[in-house]
């Protein structure tokens, strides 16, 4: 790896627009407090205050970026706790994309990372999966049709299921299309077409992002829908966000399930047939919270669930915890995302909640990772669920 302490002026044209920002944090601590990786290691190395001492002295050149302080930027979910809660403005977040592009460049990104690279770019998804395997969770009659090439051609609405609800989870899609039947929409899918929409690879800052992008664009404009519904809190923020960042216009509406379930739910076309007789808590994802600011959908859809008590976490919203799942630090250090996890699920056993549920299939994932490592005793009966499975619970 090259020497990225080279020179203050090598720095300055990297950083670019972030060197005031880097220069103008005050040390005032406020991210510490925020800093789901900090609370988890209680390393001040780790937080974004510490992030932004390593580059200021690296660019007095009192310092250079040793491979030790370049792993810091990894050790990052993106949660953007820290520029919520900054007074000088500082964009944590976006300074660690800055410097993770540039480590990418000089090919330092860690080789857990640059496994899911190639996984994306080889196979079509982060588990290196073959593409006929993404089907398998589906319902027999959809898959049949996928098999024989009977899809539906002329369906305004797009289904885009995700890596990991397609590969890891067994009910976020099944779940996710019987509600979508129930509710009367005349969907599509990709099925073994879809590929994943490349967040990974903007989290890690590969320059094969933006190719890799382009090509799910032209895939999804091909489709001629007018509308695209996703579960999947990184999907979403992806299309919404990170293709526009990049000049690609998808031509659709993207919507993630809440907005989607919540729409449905105004119009009158979802029905509840069962009471879900249980204290529910609800999860904000970082992707869909703090980065979308979509915080309304999901209670509303809950609330409107016969039997269903909602009670929030101490941190929620805004200053909702992150679950450690996020920034590729999951991947990258598994035993840190777990700790971050556990802290979560110990908020909602505080509140008395009988579900954990989260509008994330990632958040999901983590989440009941780290509620497997808690004592039998502590963790009890609680579940964690995504919000299509309650739905469909509901919906009898």
């Amino acid at each position: 790896m090259e020497n990225l302490g080279e020179s203050m002026q090598t720095m300055n044209a990297f950083l670019g627009e972030y060197r005031d920002q880097v220069l103008k944090c005050s040390k005032c601590g406020f991210c510490q407090a925020d800093c789901p990786v900090f609370s988890a290691t209680l390393r001040p190395a780790y937080n974004t205050r510490g992030k932004m001492l390593i580059l200021k002295a690296v660019l007095e050149g009192s310092v250079d970026l040793t491979e030790e302080l370049c792993e810091t930027f990894y050790l990052c979910t993106e949660c953007q706790a820290c520029a919520v809660s900054c007074p000088s403005g500082v964009k944590g977040n976006e300074i660690v994309e800055k410097v993770r592009k540039e480590l990418y460049k000089r090919r330092f990104t860690p080789p857990s990372l640059a496994g899911v690279r190639d996984g994306i770019l080889t196979a079509g998804n982060v588990f290196t999966s073959k593409q006929e395997e993404r089907v398998e969770i589906y319902p027999q009659a959809l898959k049949d049709k996928v098999e024989t090439g009977s899809l539906p051609d002329n369906a305004e609405t797009l289904l885009f299921m995700g890596c990991l609800p397609s590969y890891m989870d067994m009910k976020i899609v099944p779940s996710f299309i019987k509600v979508m039947e129930k509710g009367g929409v005349a969907f599509t899918t990709l099925g073994t077409q879809e590929i994943c929409c490349g967040l990974p690879l903007s989290l890690m800052g590969a320059d094969v992002f933006a190719p890799h992008a382009a090509t799910v664009a032209a895939t999804l404009r091909s489709t001629g829908v007018r509308e695209m519904i996703t579960p999947c809190a990184g999907c979403y923020k992806t299309f919404k966000t990170l293709y526009p960042e990049i000049g690609l216009d998808l031509g659709v509406e993207v919507y993630h399930t809440v907005h989607y379930l919540n729409r449905l739910l105004n119009e009158g076309k979802l029905t509840f047939h069962k009471a879900l007789s249980h204290k529910i808590t609800y999860h904000d994802p970082c992707d869909l919270g703090r980065a979308c600011r979509v915080f309304d959908e999901p209670r509303n859809v809950l609330t409107q669930i016969p039997g269903v008590e909602l009670v929030e976490m101490e941190n929620n919203r805004m200053s909702a915890l992150c679950c450690g799942a996020g920034g590729g630090v999951a991947g990258f250090n598994p035993n840190l995302a777990l700790g971050m996890a556990v802290a979560r699920v110990r908020q909602a056993l505080a509140v008395g909640a009988e579900i954990l549920v989260s509008g994330c299939p990632a958040c999901k994932d983590n989440l009941r990772k780290g509620l497997r490592t808690l004592p039998r005793e502590e963790r009890g009966k609680i579940k964690v669920m995504d919000m299509v499975e309650i739905i469909a619970n509901a919906m009898g």
